[in-house]
């Protein structure tokens, strides 16, 4: 089973894209890559549109070549770019639950159906692409239960070599709903976003939603419980990432040993632009080179992060290489 992080915040991009081959299928999660139009009151830097730039390439790439997508849900970052999706492609969505859910897929679903495309909600079901099963939750929590934010749609994928988790935004995991089932699936990767840590040091706390010092212990207990209970690595990204001290916030996490952010997981250099923003190393654009090897078991002609090609037409993509990256990379522990 070979799992690809196309695009991560540990990447240089808010992005949780991720391809995922087994059994000759190929399942992309998450179609979507974005920046902050502001942190610390400053605009993205030159290196974080170019890293934009490339995630799209990729993903985009991706997209032309896979025989599903799914979308765990609404915001840009993960949704954004599922319109270059081809007709051939069976694409699997949360149901939407809030106003701004319903009105991105307001939008979005026309596009898709103009060229009869396969599209199904699929929360809380099971579906099978040849002789790979897809497993959906029910919405869980983006974070704590009740929250504005709304809900996600985690999903397993499974077939004789293993089980890969994409849990996306469930922020650590937060809620005991989403613990619960994850728990279930046993996985062999689980990759999610861990919690927010950097809206600890702004936020009001007024603010029904805010995260407190708490909900912090309480994410890193919920997954060491995980991590003790299944057995799993896992990918943790996103959300924790943009904050700089967060190897500090979870120091017990990661001195286990099976966890990585995505860069790590990749043997590629981390780039967490957006936290460094206010840093001139990070305003500088960077030249990414070829992921760095982890004893061999990644393979340096399958993992370029330079552009497939310069413009964004669909068109340009069909048949160009998609980078791989093998699940055994996720057992060496030279990332630490």
């Amino acid at each position: 089973m070979n799992i690809s992080p196309l695009a991560a915040d540990s990447l240089g991009v808010r992005s949780m894209a991720t391809l995922v081959e087994t059994q000759g299928i190929r399942v992309l999660i998450d179609p979507g890559v974005t920046i902050a139009d502001t942190r610390y009151g400053l605009d993205p830097s030159p290196a974080e549109t170019q890293a934009q730039e490339e995630a799209s390439t990729r993903i985009i790439g991706a997209l032309c070549q896979v025989d599903a997508v799914v979308v765990t849900h609404y915001h840009d970052d993960h949704a954004n770019l599922l319109p270059y999706v081809l007709s051939s492609t069976a694409v699997f969505l949360k149901t939407p639950s809030t106003q701004a859910e319903h009105r991105f897929t307001q939008e979005m679903l026309p596009q898709l159906y103009h060229t009869n495309r396969r599209v199904a909600f699929v929360d809380n079901s099971s579906r099978g692409v040849g002789d790979v099963s897809l497993e959906f939750s029910p919405p869980l929590p983006h974070g704590k239960p009740g929250c504005r934010a709304g809900s996600v749609m985690a999903v397993a994928v499974r077939s004789k070599n293993g089980c890969f988790v994409h849990a996306s935004d469930v922020q650590g995991p937060l809620s005991e709903d989403a613990v619960a089932w994850l728990m279930r699936q046993r996985p062999d990767i689980l990759y999610l976003s861990g919690a927010p840590t950097f809206r600890l040091y702004y936020q009001a706390e007024r603010d029904a939603d805010a995260l407190s010092v708490q909900d912090v212990r309480t994410a890193r207990a919920h997954l060491l419980r995980l991590m003790k209970y299944t057995g799993c690595q896992v990918i943790l990204d996103h959300y924790l990432v943009r904050d700089k001290n967060f190897r500090r916030l979870y120091q017990e996490v990661f001195s286990t040993g099976n966890v990585w952010t995505a860069a790590e997981f990749l043997g590629a250099p981390e780039q967490f632009l957006e936290a460094r923003r206010r840093d001139q190393e990070s305003r500088e654009v960077p030249t990414y080179g070829l992921p760095r090897h982890g004893n061999g078991m990644v393979e340096a002609n399958k993992g370029s992060l330079t552009p497939l090609a310069s413009a964004l037409r669909r068109e340009d993509y069909v048949g160009a290489e998609i980078p791989q990256f093998s699940r055994e990379a996720a057992s060496d522990t030279s990332f630490q």
